[in-house]
């Protein structure tokens, strides 16, 4: 099974990264562009992108693992 791993960190200066199985898709992306790019961009919306919001803002950090087993095939993670 191809792995289907999505990374996204916040960096000392307030800016955001986005991995895609390793590989860098976007860099140092503003906040107040962040739902462009994570909702229209990469497809994460609603539900989905609240909750790596949220756990954005817990750690900084958040890793989505669409090859899940949850009942959602959305597995959020620090």
């Amino acid at each position: 099974m191809k792995h289907n791993i999505w990374e996204f960190s916040r960096k000392s200066d307030d800016t955001y990264v986005v991995y895609h199985n390793g590989n860098l898709l976007s860099d140092s992306i503003p906040e107040k562009k962040l739902n462009d790019e994570v909702c229209v961009r990469y497809g994460f919306c609603g539900h989905e992108y609240e909750a790596i919001c949220s756990q954005l803002n817990r750690s900084g950090k958040c890793t989505v693992d669409l090859n899940s087993s949850s009942p959602t095939h959305l597995s959020i993670r620090e």
